[in-house]
């Protein structure tokens, strides 16, 4: 059951909405894929990472190419 409330809006969050972005490096270095969890009801931004699924697929990649 959920009982975590969102702290903008005060609504209990059943479900998180999963966004794809871009998370860049100061001064143009670099970056990656990542990933925010958003409220559902008002999409305040409750969390972010970098996105695991695109760092599996770039290892993956790398791997492929090295073989």
């Amino acid at each position: 059951m959920a009982t975590g409330k969102c702290p903008k809006c005060e609504k209990i969050v059943p479900h998180l909405r999963l966004e794809g972005l871009d998370a860049n490096v100061a001064f143009g270095a670099g970056g990656w894929k990542a990933i925010t969890l958003c409220c559902p009801f008002c999409s305040t931004i409750l969390s972010a990472a970098i996105d695991p699924i695109a760092v599996k697929a770039d290892i993956v990649n790398a791997i492929k190419k090295k073989g």
